[in-house]
């Protein structure tokens, strides 16, 4: 089962390369017709949330000091270029954690997975660390890419890079 988990988190890594590729720095932060959430928080949200999910599979933390606070759920994301790091440093930190999570659930035991999932707050929602990893590996990242594709079409791209 979670070698098919493994590939549609590869597959949502290579949608969100894809809906990106074409675009310059300043249409990463661009925010069209109200669509708030654009290309650079909704990767560097990815990111975070992906790194967030290797602490819970008990690696650290490898993303640098502050990448969490414009990324955070809940937060408004800003049109302001300077307030993100670059595209390439986005994207890039999205494919590492990526790398660090496929990994972590190949070798992780199904024991760890079957674990409550150590935040009492998030416990309602998710239960055990597999339900979280697999709702973070799955249906989250595919969300937030269908917003991308919706945001691109905001912009005037079309849905695909």
């Amino acid at each position: 089962m979670l070698d098919h988990v493994i590939f549609a988190y590869g597959m949502n890594l290579n949608s969100a390369e894809s809906l990106v590729k074409d675009l310059s720095p300043e249409q990463m932060v661009q925010q069209p017709n109200g669509v708030i959430n654009h290309a650079a928080w909704s990767l560097g949200h990815l990111a975070v949330v992906s790194n967030s999910l290797a602490k819970t599979l008990g690696l650290e933390s490898t993303l640098p000091e502050g990448w969490g606070a414009p990324f955070a759920t809940g937060g408004v994301p800003s049109a302001d270029q300077s307030a993100y790091p670059s595209k390439d440093e986005i994207v890039d930190a999205l494919k590492a954690q990526h790398v660090r999570v496929t990994e972590a659930i190949k070798n992780v035991d199904p024991a760890t997975l079957a674990q409550p999932h150590p935040n009492e707050k998030m416990r309602g929602h998710f239960p055990t660390v597999g339900d979280y990893a697999i709702f973070l590996m799955t249906s989250h990242e595919a969300g937030h890419i269908g917003q991308l594709a919706a945001w691109r079409r905001a912009l005037g791209l079309g849905s695909k890079g």
